[in-house]
């Protein structure tokens, strides 16, 4: 895929911690890429960004440090890293809120014909009486709550 993104990542031993810089107004924030193992999806990783500060990861914040699709685009070739090292794995993937899902609904749409080369995905609603996600395959014109990547073999 032909996207600008950061090309200065690092990535931990087990393929499971990603680092780079975000460069922008803000000065150089170190973001991190964790997948974590979900129990309630089976064979399936979450993928979750941050921004280090110190000692503390904050999930939460939001750092508009104008650099917005190049992260993005960073997350995605990290994400690609991890399914080729765990390619039986998928990749779990929700906002902190609604806002965040929005974007991330509206980077895969702007990237879906590259994606689908390599991923199925699927647009996920959080149902209270499992207490899971039940998904189906991504409508890009759809609301969702979460989205999952499965690796096409």
């Amino acid at each position: 895929m032909d996207i600008d993104r950061y090309d200065n990542v690092e990535r931990s031993a087990d393929f499971k911690r990603y680092s780079f810089i975000s460069k922008g107004p803000k000065g150089d924030l170190l973001k991190l890429v964790k997948f974590n193992s979900l129990s309630q999806i089976p064979d399936s990783h979450n993928l979750a960004l941050g921004t280090i500060r110190g000692e503390i990861t904050d999930y939460n914040e939001t750092t508009n440090n104008n650099d917005r699709d190049k992260v993005l685009a960073a997350v995605f070739y990290i994400a690609q890293i991890f399914s080729h090292r765990y390619p039986e794995q998928k990749i779990f993937i929700k906002g902190r809120n609604g806002v965040t899902t929005r974007l991330y609904r509206g980077a895969i749409n702007r990237v879906y014909k590259e994606i689908i080369k390599e991923y199925f995905i699927y647009g996920g609603f959080y149902a209270a009486a499992t207490n899971n996600y039940d998904f189906e395959l991504f409508d890009g014109n759809r609301y969702y709550e979460a989205f999952l990547f499965e690796r096409r073999f």
